[in-house]
């Protein structure tokens, strides 16, 4: 009874919608400028869209053709065949309720469908222009929070990052300073907008040196270089320009932030300590995860552990194996993540999941698009947030996947045109 009523409902509801003629174009577009915009913002917004973007998707209707263009793209199949194999390794994994767990934010990426075959082209530079303008107004309230003239949450004047985890906060602020400082460079773009841009970029850098990520700092780096070749032809004269925009970058950074100095610093000394084989640091745990993930494939290379075991497994081989740690530093990395993406991929589903995640920056790279400056912006996006994701697990954290979910849908829709089709 109670099923044939909601099934009753369901019903009603969609033919309400069917028949009030709904521009979904419209409420897609508006959809996705405000999660844009509010992707810096807040976790209950991600939370929002992330759930509101499919049922929109669904209640549209045309499924089945849309799901044949999905599987007809490239890119799109290949996160599809990934999505798949992810969840399949809950069938070689003891703890259920863990996979679930990191399966939970993988469903983030049913979004990536949605708003690459929902947008049109033309929208795709309002869409990252609105998600500056969320990451301008959290850099104001953490500047407001550094200089003291308010608080704000967990924000602090020596880590003033407002709305999410300070390592997830400095790769959202290397994603938009690369992506400002490629808008500097362009040539699309007046003088009265490249004046706003430039200063945007540089208290957009700033803020990534008054904070302690340097995960987003170290990503940086790779952006640039990347960038200047992107630009400017690959010759002696690009590569000082390189290495000039670098050292500017982050000798101004060293000398204006004392938190940024400190944590130079702490690398050197980590390096240091690892050369006497000592893995007590920041940087010597990641280099011992290294180790751990080396021995797990050793045992079990083709398909890991599955999704739900890693921890499990990093424990057993703490216990079965003795690497260069304290027991402080052995509990520590017990009730932690691998602070590395491709590991944590490497351990849960092997060389096969490494093979299929590799497989998805690949098709990116392949991407055809017909905007050069959206075109070079995917290549620095990516560049950026896979180098991050070796110092962290950003598929495993709501705002920085989020983040994927968003540019990776915004640039896949370059590559598939499903309104001409359905």
């Amino acid at each position: 009874m109670i099923n044939c009523q909601l099934k009753l409902y369901k019903d009603d509801i969609l033919n309400i919608f069917k028949e009030q003629n709904i521009n979904y174009d419209k409420v897609y577009y508006y959809l996705i400028l405000v999660f844009a915009f509010l992707l810096p913002l807040s976790r209950a917004a991600v939370s929002l869209f992330i759930l509101l973007l499919p049922v929109v998707w669904l209640i549209e209707g045309n499924i089945q053709e849309k799901f044949l263009h999905i599987w007809k793209n490239n890119l799109l199949k290949s996160i599809l065949l990934f999505l798949l194999f992810m969840i399949s390794s809950l069938l070689w994994s003891s703890d259920i309720s863990n996979g679930l767990h990191f399966l939970r934010l993988y469903s983030y990426w049913f979004a990536i469908f949605v708003i690459a075959t929902s947008i049109k082209k033309e929208y795709i530079q309002s869409f990252i222009t609105s998600f500056l303008f969320g990451m301008f107004l959290s850099e104001l309230i953490a500047y407001g929070v550094f200089f003291e003239i308010w608080t704000f949450k967990a924000a602090t004047p020596v880590n003033p990052s407002p709305f999410m985890f300070w390592i997830d906060y400095s790769v959202f602020m290397a994603v938009t300073s690369i992506l400002l400082l490629s808008r500097l460079f362009s040539k699309n773009y007046k003088l009265k907008e490249k004046m706003f841009m430039l200063v945007f970029f540089l208290s957009t850098t700033v803020n990534l040196f008054l904070g302690m990520g340097r995960t987003g700092q170290v990503a940086l780096i790779a952006g640039i270089i990347v960038m200047v070749f992107l630009y400017l032809k690959p010759n002696i004269k690009s590569f000082f320009i390189g290495i000039f925009l670098i050292i500017g970058i982050y000798g101004a950074g060293y000398t204006i932030s004392e938190t940024f100095q400190n944590r130079v610093n702490a690398g050197i000394t980590d390096i240091q300590s690892m050369q006497n084989n000592k893995f007590d640091t920041s940087w010597g745990i990641r280099v011992v995860y290294w180790m751990i993930t080396y021995d797990i494939l050793k045992d079990n290379p083709m398909i890991g552990v599955g999704v739900g075991d890693y921890k499990d497994s990093i424990n057993n081989y703490l216990q079965k194996n003795k690497y260069p740690i304290s027991k402080e530093t052995e509990e520590f990395i017990r009730e932690h993540h691998a602070h590395n993406q491709f590991l944590m991929i490497a351990i849960q589903t092997g060389f096969i999941g490494l093979i299929l995640m590799l497989n998805i920056l690949y098709q990116i790279l392949r991407i055809k698009i017909d905007d050069e400056d959206v075109k070079y912006f995917s290549i620095l996006f990516i560049t950026v947030y896979f180098v991050s994701c070796m110092a962290e697990p950003l598929w495993a954290k709501q705002f920085t996947i989020a983040l994927y979910v968003l540019f990776i849908g915004l640039f896949s829709s370059y590559s598939i045109n499903i309104k001409s089709k359905i």
